[in-house]
């Protein structure tokens, strides 16, 4: 150690400073091998719990190289002359490397991408492309609304022929639309000249109580609902009996055949 030129004090920093990461790749690895071995994920208090681990070494062997900057930047790592360099080459190499792994470099790269996003700087970026991506999204769904919710065709199946289109209908859908159109103005003319809703009104079967109506009576055996229950239908409520004593034959006939 006399060849670093470090006295007493400096080894120990640096011997500090090893023990940290070394801690450090000890976590990573347990994380690791937990991660590993169970089928499904360990359960998030244990993730957690890793995680504020790494956190902590992390944090202390940043700490421990801002406080000693000037020391590990004069630092100058190099091989005894009794190492074995032929033999240990690999070893030397990676001990020796100035540069970072390519995958080890990608990781870095990600982790400052990571951290400028989380910048003001980073958070306007992102809310620029949010924006970006809500204006598009309201024109798109305008185009929809506009040119394609009532086409009963996709925009592949008009560019290749309707006429190629199995629909499983005995007729085209063009043609269900000009009948279904037809039968609304019908039943618009039956509703303006009264007897639309006399016709409607006879087929109806009659109306039996509310579903709440039911299900309180199914618990307590009461038709009676306090007035903080809330009714599904909005408007024209059965309330108590009402809809209860259906007449058994009126009932019975409404029925479908």
């Amino acid at each position: 150690m006399a060849t670093l030129g470090l006295d007493e004090d400096e080894l120990k920093i640096v011997e500090h400073m090893l023990s940290r990461v070394s801690q450090l790749s000890s976590s990573i690895q347990s994380l690791k091998m937990d991660i590993l071995k169970s089928n499904p994920l360990p359960p998030p208090s244990s993730l957690q719990a890793s995680a504020q681990i790494l956190q902590r070494n992390l944090q202390s062997v940043l700490d421990s190289l801002s406080e000693n900057s000037e020391l590990f930047s004069r630092m100058a790592i190099h091989p005894s002359t009794n190492y074995p360099g032929r033999s240990q080459e690999n070893i030397l190499t990676q001990l020796l490397r100035k540069k970072l792994e390519p995958d080890v470099e990608e990781l870095v790269a990600q982790g400052a991408e990571t951290a400028r996003l989380a910048t003001p700087e980073g958070i306007a970026d992102l809310q620029g492309i949010w924006d970006e991506l809500r204006e598009w999204t309201h024109g798109r769904i305008a185009e929809y609304v506009r040119d394609e919710a009532g086409d009963v065709y996709t925009k592949e199946e008009r560019e290749m022929g309707i006429d190629n289109v199995r629909t499983g209908l005995r007729r085209a859908l063009d043609d269900d639309e000009s009948d279904d159109e037809a039968e609304e103005e019908g039943d618009d003319i039956m509703d303006q000249d009264g007897d639309g809703d006399a016709a409607k009104a006879k087929n109806q079967p009659p109306r039996g109580p509310e579903p709440e109506t039911i299900l309180w009576f199914m618990n307590r055996g009461d038709f009676d609902l306090p007035p903080n229950v809330e009714y599904g239908r909005k408007g024209d409520i059965y309330r108590g009996l009402q809809g209860v004593n259906i007449p058994l034959g009126t009932a019975e006939g409404a029925g479908p055949a």
